[in-house]
């Protein structure tokens, strides 16, 4: 695991508490029909290693130092409960005898990979084998971009074999990565290693790294289906996105099938399964990954690159598509691949997760250097990090969520969304971003698992972020919803189109809201605020509503801007509102014509959050949690049944959630202050990680915090 963050992103109010409601997480994806996972201890928390050895193919100081009894020792030290070994290097290069690959010259016959995993098994702990889609060999099976030029082949290694085709090793330099063409014969060698190495060695585990093209691959195994799908020879930008929905229903087939195909030799050794599904929230769909990949997983392994803010969406998400969640903590320093980062954000990222449910959390893009040998400052803060997230597990145990507002996320949204655009994971993001800082308790509800009003009935309030394709069994489950007293807030494209990627005449959700369609705007404009008109920019549905307007657009100076940014200068009102609401039956409704969620996320601009919490607070009948703290506290509840508990954590996020590598310091918080309606008659409160004083009174709770580090946890019991 080796992308950075600018590669993933390139592409393209006072209230009660309802704490015992069960919601609808962990509900298997229904398009997936995935099975029960056999692996049960996957949802304890625990921690993992990821061991990346990374070597160059030519490196004289390549495994200089290897002793795999001090590998194990280090590995043993750091208290990880699983541990992925790389089989290979990030070039294909074997670390094992292998009859497919060539194996590394410099461990001179040495077996790698079956010396470390052994000893690692026989000490207790649990192996993933790790190998990689990149290439160093085969450069007829390298991905051709789009408009693009082939990769570049680098000079042999010294000791490669050119008359050989599978020991054509090339000298890649570190950092350069070669794509195979996923639809190339890199398949099926792909599937015989992964039966090699689980036939020879036994590892619980198989996880295959980098398994995608970045983008349109118009090589000599694609460009016939892709000359099909478009009709012409010409296979451009505009031929595909004419086209998208066709292509990208064939990319995720290509995708999708090796992944079937790959996890059917793991099940029928009864290895588990831990693909790099990377994260959907953040990647285009152009990457292959969708939600065919689910019924073939069986630990859903997410890579985190510093940001807190992705790493608790990511969470919530796992739990909601119902995979086991193993979140990765890219955790080199900045610039050092070998260094860890502080341990202060080991301590940030841990209570996230604790915070969160993740059930394993480790390190990934650290690990030994190409002699083998490793920073002793790096497994220290690793092993401190690890440590830190296993304390309070028993919290962990069987505990559910018990949120009452829901964040929806569409598979169809993400993957039919305007060619591949990221606008709705972008409204998504800003959405979440202000539950949080509002200390608002939520979680993710996938639109695809929506069958009745009655999976929606749980919550509150429900947020549809620009879902755009969605079902009619969807949207009547959420006008049903709406209808017998739920609360709806959307935004933007909702549902302008269908779960199949095709386009509504107008709003499928329309008459619910309240609104139809006349057109679109896109670009920068005004809207009317409480003290002078705000500035907004984005795609703007024009529209005609029954409802109450809550804000109108203004007109803006045709002229534009004086100084060349996005800050229009307002004239007067024109006839498109940008916000309305209304009443559903018993219920109510409010709909903001544009994504002002993906406004927020990109500018962080305090009046578009200030009106996204009026929204919110609007529509709440209640908060389930009345919170005085700093904006940076995480606050989440959770139940279990035995012993019967309701579980408060708190989650001090620090104002550098967006860059924990440079959080050297976590300022503790003063003066917390929880009030709730008790969850039981006669309550019982006590706290993890924290002192308090609790007042009942009239079945109200209150807790004060006069200090609060990095985490704590209010557990509440009956007396």
């Amino acid at each position: 695991m080796f992308m950075t963050r600018r590669d993933l992103f390139r592409t393209g109010a006072v209230g009660a508490m309802g704490i015992l409601t069960t919601n609808m997480q962990g509900k298997a994806a229904e398009g997936g029909g995935a099975a029960p996972s056999p692996f049960a201890w996957m949802n304890k928390r625990q921690r993992i290693y990821w061991y990346d050895q990374y070597a160059l193919n030519d490196q004289e100081t390549a495994f200089a130092k290897y002793d795999p009894d001090r590998i194990a020792a280090e590995m043993k030290a750091t208290g990880a409960d699983i541990v992925a070994v790389y089989a290979a290097n990030q070039f294909s290069v074997a670390y094992y005898p292998s009859k497919i690959w060539p194996m590394h010259p410099n461990l001179r016959g040495r077996d790698y990979f079956g010396e470390v995993s052994s000893r690692l098994q026989a000490q207790g702990q649990k192996v993933i084998a790790y190998i990689n889609w990149l290439e160093s060999r085969h450069p007829e099976w390298y991905m051709v971009p789009m408009g693009g030029e082939p990769e570049k082949e680098f000079p042999l290694a010294s000791w490669a074999s050119p008359d050989k085709p599978d020991w054509r090793v090339q000298q890649v330099p570190g950092g350069k990565w070669r794509y195979a063409c996923i639809n190339s014969p890199r398949r099926a060698q792909v599937i015989a290693i992964a039966r090699e190495i689980i036939e020879q060695y036994h590892p619980d585990g198989f996880h295959l790294d980098m398994f995608f093209n970045p983008g349109v691959c118009v090589c000599e195994y694609c460009r016939p289906t892709l000359e099909r799908i478009c009709g012409t020879k010409e296979i451009n930008e505009q031929a595909i996105n004419a086209h998208w929905r066709e292509f990208i229903d064939w990319r995720s087939e290509c995708s999708s099938s090796l992944i079937a195909e790959l996890s059917a030799v793991m099940r029928e050794h009864g290895v588990f399964t831990a693909h790099n599904g990377q994260n959907p929230l953040w990647l285009s769909p152009i990457y292959g990954f969708d939600e065919k990949w689910l019924p073939h997983l069986d630990l859903y392994v997410s890579e985190i690159f510093y940001d807190l803010h992705a790493s608790d969406l990511t969470m919530r998400w796992h739990r909601a598509i119902g995979k086991p969640s193993c979140e990765l903590l890219t955790s080199s320093s900045p610039d050092h691949a070998h260094l860890s980062v502080p341990f202060t954000a080991w301590q940030v990222s841990a209570a996230s997760a604790k915070a969160n449910g993740c059930n394993v959390l480790g390190p990934c893009c650290v690990g030994a250097y190409p002699d083998t040998t490793s920073s002793k400052r790096l497994l220290e803060t690793v092993g401190k990090g690890l440590n830190f997230f296993m304390e309070d597990a028993d919290l962990h145990a069987e505990s559910k969520p018990t949120a009452k507002v829901a964040l929806v996320f569409s598979w169809a949204t993400r993957k039919y969304f305007r060619d591949g655009r990221m606008d709705w994971s972008q409204e998504l993001d800003g959405w979440s971003r202000v539950l949080i800082e509002e200390h608002i308790p939520f979680e993710i509800v996938v639109a695809e698992q929506v069958s009745s009003a009655g999976d929606l009935t749980p919550y509150d309030l429900i947020l549809l972020p620009n879902t755009s394709f969605v079902s009619d069994a969807f949207c009547e489950a959420v006008s049903a919803y709406a209808r017998s007293g739920g609360h709806v807030l959307a935004t933007g494209e909702i549902a302008l189109g269908d779960e199949h990627g095709g386009p509504r005449a107008g709003f499928a959700l329309g008459e619910l809201f309240g609104i139809s369609r006349k057109g679109q705007f896109q670009g920068s404009f005004a809207m009317d605020g409480a003290v002078e008109p705000e500035p907004a920019s984005g795609v703007l549905q024009q529209i005609v509503s029954t409802g109450e307007v809550l804000a109108q657009q203004i007109g803006t100076d045709p002229a534009g801007s004086v100084a060349g940014y996005m800050d229009p200068f307002p004239m007067k009102p024109t006839e498109w509102p940008v916000a309305v609401t209304q009443a559903a039956g018993t219920g109510q409704v409010l709909y903001v014509a544009f994504g002002l969620g993906r406004y927020y996320a990109q500018h962080s601009l305090i009046h578009a959050r200030d009106r996204m919490a009026q929204y919110i607070n609007r529509l709440l009948p209640k908060r389930q949690l009345v919170v005085q703290a700093p904006r940076s506290l995480e606050v989440t509840v959770w139940q279990q049944g035995t012993p019967e508990r309701t579980i408060i954590h708190l989650a001090n996020r620090t104002t550098l959630a967006h860059d924990m590598p440079h959080i050297h310091e976590i300022p503790p918080l003063s003066d917390v202050s929880i009030e709730f309606d008790s969850p039981y008659p006669s309550p019982r409160v006590s706290a993890r990680q924290a002192a308090i004083s609790t007042k009942v009174e009239n079945g109200r709770v209150r807790v004060q915090i006069p200090k609060l580090e990095v985490y704590a946890a209010l557990i509440i019991e009956p007396a």
